[in-house]
Order: C-alpha cells, then sequence, then structure tokens
C-alpha cells in the first residue's frame, strides 16, 4: 500500500512538471531592444512622417525648416563622442544617411507645400499674405538641388507659376484701370474714349472666360475688381472733365464777344459733356454726375453772359 501511495505521489509531480514546462514553452520571452537603431535618425523619420500629416490649410515652413536644421546639427562631427556625426557610424555612413534623409525631408515639404498652395488657390480668399508665402517658397524650393527636373513635383511648380502670372495680369490690368487717368487738357484734345472701350471689353472678357484659369476663376477680389473696371473708368472719365472745366473757366475775357466765346470755349466743352456716355460705362450715378458737369460749365457761361453784357 505504501508503495502505491509512493507511485502516485512520483506521477502527480511528473505531471505538473511536465504541464509547467509546456507552460513555459509556450510564453515567449520579449525581445531585447535592437540596439542598431540609430535613435537621431529614428526621430528625423518620426519628424518627416509628422510633416506629411499636419493641414492642407496651415503652411509649415517653420517645421519644415526646423528638420532640416536637426538632420544638418546631426550631420556635424562631435569628437570623441561622434567622430563622424550622428548619423553613422563611419563618414560614408553620415553622409549617406544625411543626403537621403534631406531628399525625403525635399520630397516630403514639397508635396505639402503643393498641397497648401492649391488650398488657398481653391479658395474664393486669397490673402496676400498667403500669396506671398506661395511666391517666395515655391521659387527656393524649384531653386534646389533636390529637384527633379520634370518630375510630379516640379510640374506642380510649373502649375502654381501659371497661376500666379494669371492672377498677376488680371490683377494688374484692374489696378492699371483704377488707376487711369489723362491730361490733355488743350480744348482740341479729347478723352480717350476708345481706349475705355477696350479696357471695359477686356474686363468682361476675362470675366466671360473665367479668368482664363480654373483657380484664379475662385478669387473673388479679382472677381469684384472687374466688375468695377467701368466704374473706375467713368470716374477717370468725370475727373478729367472736372479738371478741363475749371481750367478754362473764367477765360471769357479772352474772347471778344459772347458769341466768340460761346463757339470757341463753352461749346467744345459742352459737346465734350455730352460725349459721357452711359451705354459705355453704365454707370449708377451717371445721371448726377452729367448734370453736376453741366451746372458748372453753365455757371462759367452765365458769368460770361454778364461780363459781356456789359460790354
Amino acid at each position: 500500500m505504501k508503495f502505491l501511495k509512493i507511485i502516485l505521489v512520483l506521477t502527480g509531480m511528473a505531471v505538473i512538471a511536465t504541464c509547467v514546462f509546456i507552460l513555459i514553452a509556450r510564453i515567449k520571452p520579449p525581445k531585447p531592444p535592437d540596439s542598431g537603431v540609430n535613435q537621431f535618425i529614428k526621430r528625423i523619420v518620426n519628424e518627416i512622417d509628422s510633416l506629411g500629416k499636419l493641414p492642407d490649410s496651415k503652411f509649415c515652413r517653420e517645421f519644415y525648416k526646423e528638420i532640416e536644421y536637426h538632420i544638418n546639427d546631426y550631420y556635424k562631427h562631435d569628437p570623441p563622442t561622434y567622430p563622424f556625426g550622428r548619423l553613422g557610424n563611419n563618414q560614408m555612413e553620415n553622409d549617406q544617411w544625411k543626403e537621403n534623409l534631406s531628399k525625403n525631408l525635399y520630397n516630403a515639404y514639397s508635396e505639402k507645400f503643393i498641397k497648401q498652395a492649391f488650398y488657398v488657390f481653391r479658395g474664393s480668399e486669397w490673402k496676400n499674405e498667403n500669396l506671398t508665402i506661395i511666391r517666395s517658397e515655391y521659387q527656393t524650393l524649384r531653386k534646389s538641388n533636390l529637384l527633379e527636373k520634370g518630375s510630379p513635383v516640379d510640374r506642380e511648380f510649373t502649375k502654381i507659376q501659371t497661376v500666379l502670372g494669371k492672377y498677376d495680369e488680371i490683377a494688374g490690368f484692374i489696378s492699371a484701370s483704377n488707376g487711369f487717368s489723362y491730361s490733355g487738357n488743350t480744348l482740341s484734345e479729347h478723352f480717350p474714349v476708345s481706349d475705355v472701350k477696350d479696357k471695359i471689353s477686356r474686363a468682361a472678357d476675362y470675366a466671360k472666360n473665367n479668368l482664363e484659369n480654373e483657380y484664379v476663376k475662385n478669387c473673388t477680389r479679382l472677381l469684384d475688381g472687374l466688375k468695377e473696371v467701368p466704374q473706375a473708368l467713368f470716374r477717370a472719365h468725370v475727373r478729367y472733365l472736372d479738371s478741363k472745366i475749371e481750367q478754362w473757366s473764367g477765360l471769357f475775357s479772352n474772347y471778344n464777344s459772347q458769341r466768340d466765346y460761346a463757339n470757341n470755349l463753352f461749346t467744345p466743352l459742352k459737346n465734350e459733356i455730352e460725349a459721357l456716355d452711359n451705354n459705355i460705362y453704365k454707370a449708377d450715378n451717371f445721371d448726377g454726375e452729367y448734370n453736376r458737369l453741366n451746372d458748372k460749365l453753365n455757371a462759367d457761361s452765365q458769368k460770361a453772359f454778364e461780363y459781356f453784357s456789359k460790354q
């Protein structure tokens, strides 16, 4: 009986030992940390990855420059701990990693910047500060020796250049129209209505053709500016007539008679006022300005009449 009990105890211990062994065998020990991973490279790779995930709605040049600084800083020799720099175990590795990381950063930032630029272009509000950033940044990136000519990124830069070129063309046209003036004030000179018609026609063509660019057409500032071109040119025409009437007012004493004054001064000026055609400008305040100019000229005519009546 005792012998049987001993056999049972030994058998039970063997079973327990077998179970423990199987359990231990199933539990894999954790892998030791990989001592080969370069912590500096890992940090830069993570930063580049983070840059690519930034929103398209906000420019991130500062973060790009920060990562670029880290690459250059880690590349520097720092003896005795890092005699070849922090990116490699020898000079060749350090150089190669700097080149690879710089290319990866350039490509990631260029792609992100392009998305950010077109985010602005697809919107209706083209803020001047955003356009300034886009102009500066795309030109800087395009000059980089890291850019592969003819690549998709290079082609996108060309598209940005085209968008900005058309924007500048139309913005310049609007500015020139708003600042248009004519200074020929002799009685034989006249406001260049034909030039004005050309400008108004050109403004209408821009609007009709969606500002000749699929992105520029989104800019409400240009759209509103084109709509104001006829009114701006109307104001220029009115300023010209105002100045001319003022220049020739009070000079009736230079004429021999009321008729002489009327034929050689009043009538030419009157004809210029009559040439102010609202079919050209379609100005809301046309009647008011037309009547004011007539009243101004008639006031001088009245003074001339009184002057010659006393002769």
